[in-house]
């Protein structure tokens, strides 16, 4: 894929491997070199590899916290000392669906 070439990931729940390494942030060689170290399997779907975009956010949001002895080559990395809540895990679009939801549940046990 050229540089030039536009990438619209936006609403797609699946994501081919040149949207997930651009979703990610990395080229694509980093991605196929270093993806299954996070657990992520493909689907295939009509001879397409896709990643789910949920779990790419999930392995995202699981990964260590930067530092700048990373970019620096110095210390090793701190560890954080709190762990995540599972809810943090989750994308705003799909927080926001179920914001949605549960306010729906409620107006129609209402009536």
């Amino acid at each position: 894929m050229g540089a030039a070439e536009k990438l619209d990931i936006v609403g797609k729940d699946w994501l081919t491997v040149d949207e997930a390494a651009h979703y990610c942030g990395v080229s694509r060689s980093q991605f196929d070199s270093n993806i299954a170290d996070y657990g992520i399997e493909p689907r295939n779907f009509m001879g397409k590899k896709l990643y789910e975009k949920a779990a790419l956010y999930s392995a995202i949001c699981g990964s260590r916290q930067w530092s700048r002895s990373q970019s620096s080559g110095g210390t090793a990395p701190r560890t954080s000392t709190g762990g995540k809540a599972e809810s943090e895990a989750v994308s705003p679009l799909v927080a926001s669906a179920h914001e949605k939801l549960r306010a729906y549940e409620q107006r129609k046990r209402r009536n």
